[in-house]
């Protein structure tokens, strides 16, 4: 009897095998969620994108049936997190809110990096964009990017600009070099930081996603003189765009997205991005991002490998331009 049962057992081994991987990806990846998800921000509370995973968490939570736990981790533009998360187990349950710099910049600006975004990150879901705001402090008595461009040139070396991470340096750097502005650069760990600075009049400009700038916008803190893209922004109808300013060409998106460490299953990196796309698509979460300048988009991990492939290639491109050596 012991043959034909051994042979049984291999019989039903070689079946299981076989039909794997038509299995649900609940039955091939176990009962996914199973606890808490961690999600890594490279970014301190108070920026864009703790905001929109603030925004979404609540309808994600009942999507996924988990808590989601919020890890804010600035340092080194965002390298510290993604590290973190690239060393992970690739089990679902730590994630990364990973934005532009991390993904599509860091590769580029630095010399070495402790991670690879295409090696050692799998790519669930976009969540979202925004535009850019050039704003300035008031006291600066400019109203306009041309009426900047010869302020800086009349006074050369007096203004200074301020940015949270590589992304808004290089958008800066874009600007200045197609206008000819006369600005110097003081670097901050994070967009609040940099708000906080140019609030203060620290600094005298500044180019900052929409979210942490819109309410002094509108509260006469900061004056907006122009909004990158090709339209202008419905929440401030009266700033410009960058187009409109004279600035031809000019397009750096900010974009924050989800990723898993690689060699994460396949079930769970689409049990994830199905559950994010409900979320930004739900009403209370889309409203709460679009009055903040915010735009959902969530996708799937191949057109998140295309977003990030092209926008690497761009800053390639920029920093070649720009002349600048790696760090």
């Amino acid at each position: 009897m012991y043959p034909s049962g051994l042979r049984l057992c291999r019989a039903l081994a070689a079946a299981t095998l076989v039909v794997a991987p038509f299995l649900p990806a609940a039955a091939q990846t176990g009962a996914f969620p199973d606890r808490p998800i961690r999600v890594v921000v490279g970014t301190p509370a108070g920026s864009g994108i703790d905001f929109i995973l603030r925004v979404m968490s609540p309808t994600l939570q009942a999507e996924l049936g988990q808590p989601l736990v919020i890890d804010n981790r600035p340092g080194a533009d965002g390298i510290v997190a993604a590290r973190l998360v690239a060393g992970a187990p690739p089990d679902g349950h730590v994630l990364l809110a990973a934005t532009r710099t991390q993904i599509a910049v860091n590769p580029v600006i630095y010399a070495s990096i402790p991670y690879d975004p295409s090696r050692d990150l799998a790519p669930v879901s976009m969540l979202a964009y925004q535009s850019i705001l050039v704003v300035a402090h008031p006291s600066l008595p400019v109203r306009s990017i041309r009426e900047l461009v010869d302020h800086t040139r009349a006074h050369p070396g007096s203004v200074n600009y301020g940015t949270g991470s590589s992304t808004f340096m290089l958008a800066t750097e874009e600007l200045r070099l197609a206008t000819g502005a006369d600005l110097r650069h003081i670097p901050y760990n994070g967009v609040p930081p940099t708000v906080t600075a140019i609030l203060a009049g620290d600094v005298h400009v500044a180019l900052l996603d929409v979210t942490p700038a819109l309410a002094a916008v509108r509260g006469g803190r900061l004056r907006a003189l122009a909004v990158s893209g090709t339209t202008r922004l419905a929440l401030l109808p009266d700033v410009p765009t960058l187009a409109e300013s004279g600035v031809a060409g000019y397009e750096t998106p900010v974009w924050v997205a989800m990723y898993a460490p690689a060699g994460t299953p396949g079930g769970i990196v689409a049990r994830l991005g199905a559950a994010i796309a409900r979320a930004l698509d739900a009403p209370e979460v889309r409203e709460k991002l679009l009055a903040a300048g915010v735009a959902p988009a969530a996708s799937t991990p191949e057109r998140l490998v295309e977003v990030a492939r092209r926008d690497t290639d761009a800053t390639a491109a920029l920093v070649r331009r720009l002349g600048l050596a790696p760090r």
